[in-house]
């Protein structure tokens, strides 16, 4: 990263700008910090091109289809703004270095190295490809490598397949040396020559060297064309696909699916980089810790109301770290907390946020005379409406296979909404119309379509499932209408229109960060399961563990495998001090009662995915004392939750499931926000902005955003012990009740 110059701004809408990551012919790209601390590369157009109307227009519409681009191991797009004066784009920073810098400095990477790189960028084209999209420009500069995984970066100039605008006779867009030989000859070119490229990537990171050779573009450009690429110095088993790759005609080329197949088994167990990379990655990452510090925050340093109070002691019942806690519904004072300089810099790179302020509680509506409206219909006692009306929409599978979860939200946003409608005082009346999408994508985005038709809509909150949230996303962003999930924590699911109101996948583990700091445990086993949901929770706290020296053993144990014994005996053979398991509930559990065939006796860990009953049902008598991280306040435990499990309870003559409470609370963080605006008639345009500014206590947690792109500011963790095979709630943001 180079410092910053005198003609560079010191922010960009809400990101702090804080230094150089490149320069080129259509503008610069900065290293910026959101507010909440999570750090983004920025690319700022140049104003020469930012006054050409058509420009802009292409620019619009880049940015439009760079959302569509959605895979992990594609840079996804966290904000942009089309219409400013210099327009920009900002996508997720990656810390570690391009497979150009890696292999320029260390050597090319081994063969199974090169093999699982060429199945994760032959994802990520394919997701490219499925959009509708050409990269045009896959070299090794364009790779940035994470411990987990490659980054393929930089859409600025990729176009729709039907654009004419960069595929006219004579035009060359691309870096030679990995160009197609349609692309050499200024040819239209489509998903084949982003297959052509991958191939040359691929040479290169086995070899260290171009398969056409150096000099002259010119030359080069020749020899694509017209040559037989060398191939002299690949490892044999990784000649056929790459040779495949390389066929002069785009139609003998494989798709990318196929590489992805064909490379695929090498995805599974250990680490997929040499030493020296692993190294450097761990070293860029502890050297962006070491950024400055973001601006002064407050964190509730209270104790003993709601959930996070009690005494003053670990997250699992060791010493006081100091990291502060969030208060519930008790409600009290917020003052100012200052950890160490290396941990607060560990938090802001963990975490991405701290915890805002709050108000409005709904606590109240509780105890009011909800049963006036049991249906929340909001009609008077002569059946006519008394007061204008507000919709709400509610997305949820209440037929699939979040089934239990989905019935739970949508009986918990009924109760809320007839207690609003019960408030004698209520400016307006709410409805609530429920869609269940079985968490079926298609499904998903008829939700969408019918809320979009309502003209009263004006939110919405959604989805149960994580493949019905990501389709549905586009649909939302389509409506403009504003979607408030309290389910999704996918880093991946960032538009404009998108309110994430809980902590990330990531953000989750900050106090597991803090048990092991607090205990002193420097070897860790950080398993994940081969899912997206897996990588996003241990992804960066393996990086911020290996930034503060600490061992790691970075273990893929994939979802779904036979043979769980021995990949238990494997990893306890190391002797790690705890085990951090991030994946679902049905292979935890099998792995539960693998780590104890294997005598394995230390902390056992595990994230929010486990946190179901089914996972108790699966482990039996091995869940007991596994240590579980979640972001849902489970009502049977979470002391804030009792008064609204017991409303629950009454009116529906159940117990509420988990993330029950969260959708009571979405409720009336919609309701809260449209009362402070004061409008008789509410748009969905209104709506948004306010929802991304505004700040609110409900039963389970308090709610903030990042005005910038919608994600939570709270840490919002509870944590549980099973003890007698129950979730055991022990506290929250690292303090034991």
């Amino acid at each position: 990263m180079e410092p910053l110059r005198s003609t560079d701004p010191a922010r960009i809408a809400g990101y702090r700008v804080l230094g150089r990551l490149g320069a080129g012919g259509m503008g610069v790209v900065l290293l910026g910090r959101s507010p909440g601390g999570a750090l983004v590369a920025i690319k700022l157009i140049r104003a020469e091109y930012a006054d050409d109307s058509g420009f802009r227009a292409r620019f619009r519409r880049e940015v439009a289809i760079a959302r569509q681009v959605r895979n992990r191991w594609a840079v996804p797009v966290v904000d942009a703004d089309t219409e400013a004066p210099a327009p920009w784009l900002a996508t997720e920073f990656v810390p570690g270095p391009a497979l150009s810098e890696a292999v320029g400095s260390g050597g090319p990477l081994p063969e199974r190295g090169v093999r699982a790189l060429g199945s994760m960028l032959a994802e990520a084209l394919e997701a490219v490809h499925t959009a509708g999209l050409v990269h045009r420009d896959v070299k090794p500069g364009n790779v940035l490598l994470g411990l987990d995984g490659p980054r393929l970066i930089d859409f600025g100039i990729a176009r729709a397949l039907d654009d004419t605008v960069l595929t006219a006779t004579d035009v060359i867009v691309g870096s030679p040396g990995f160009l197609s030989p349609e692309q050499a000859q200024g040819r239209r070119i489509g998903p084949a020559s982003d297959v052509f490229s991958l191939g040359c990537v691929l040479v290169y990171a086995a070899t260290g060297g171009r398969p056409f050779g150096t000099g002259p573009v010119e030359a080069m450009l020749f020899r694509t064309v017209h040559d037989t690429a060398d191939l002299s110095a690949l490892p044999p088993g990784l000649l056929p696909v790459v040779e495949a790759c390389l066929a002069k005609e785009p139609g003998d080329r494989p798709a990318a699916a196929d590489i992805r197949q064909a490379f695929a088994e090498d995805l599974a167990g250990g680490s997929w980089l040499p030493g020296p990379v692993t190294h450097l990655i761990a070293e860029r990452s502890a050297r962006m810790l070491a950024l400055p510090d973001i601006d002064a925050t407050s964190l509730d340093a209270g104790a003993g109301d709601g959930p996070g109070g009690g005494p003053e002691s670990g997250p699992f019942g060791g010493p006081d770290t100091g990291a502060g806690t969030e208060a519930g519904s008790g409600g009290r004072d917020t003052t100012a907390v200052s950890p160490s300089p290396g941990r607060r810099r560990f938090l802001a790179y963990v975490t991405g946020g701290v915890v805002l302020a709050a108000a409005g509680s709904t606590t109240a509506w509780l105890v009011s005379g909800g049963d006036k409206d049991p249906g929340g219909e909001g009609k008077g006692d002569d059946g006519k409406t008394a007061r204008p009306e507000l919709h709400i929409g509610l997305q949820a599978d209440l037929s699939g296979p979040s089934a239990a979860i989905g019935k739970g939200q949508d009986r918990a946003a009924r109760l809320a909404v007839a207690e609003h409608n019960a408030r004698g005082d209520a400016p307006f009346t709410l409805r609530l119309t429920t869609v269940d999408d079985g968490g079926e994508e298609e499904r998903a985005k008829a939700a969408v379509r019918r809320f979009a038709e309502d003209p009263l809509l004006v939110a919405a909150i959604g989805a149960t499932g994580t493949d019905a949230a990501r389709e549905a996303l586009v649909a939302y962003d389509e409506a403009g209408l504003p979607l408030l999930s309290v389910v999704d924590g996918d880093i991946r699911h960032l538009n404009r229109i998108f309110l994430c109101a809980r902590p990330r996948n990531d953000m989750q583990m900050l106090p597991v960060a803090e048990f092991l700091g607090a205990y002193e445990i420097d070897q860790v086993a950080l398993v994940d399961d081969g899912t997206e949901y897996g990588r996003q929770t241990t992804r960066f706290l393996d990086a911020g563990l290996r930034g503060n020296g600490r061992t790691v053993f970075a273990e893929t144990v994939r979802e779904g495998t036979r043979d769980l014994d021995a990949e238990a005996e494997r990893i306890a053979a190391k002797r790690p001090g705890a085990v951090v398991y991030g994946g679902g509930w049905r292979d935890a559990g099998r792995f539960a009662k693998s780590l104890t065939r294997a005598g394995f006796l230390g902390p056992k860990i595990a994230t929010q995915a486990a946190h179901d009953p089914r996972f108790l049902a699966e482990a039996g008598e091995d869940a007991a004392g596994w240590l579980l991280v979640s972001t849902a306040a489970d009502p049977a435990s979470v002391p804030s939750v009792h008064p609204f499990a017991a409303a629950y309870r009454k009116r529906f003559d159940h117990a509420p499931p988990l993330f029950a409470a969260e959708a009571y609370d979405a409720v009336g963080l919609i309701a809260s926000c449209a009362e402070k605006l004061g409008r008789e008639k509410l748009t969905r345009q209104d709506l948004l902005p306010a929802l991304r500014t505004t700040s609110y206590k409900g039963v389970s947690k308090s709610y903030a955003f990042e005005s910038a792109n919608g994600m939570y500011t709270g840490t919002g963790v509870f944590i549980y012990r099973v003890e007698r095979g129950r979730f055991r709630y022990i506290g929250m943001n690292g303090r034991e009740v």
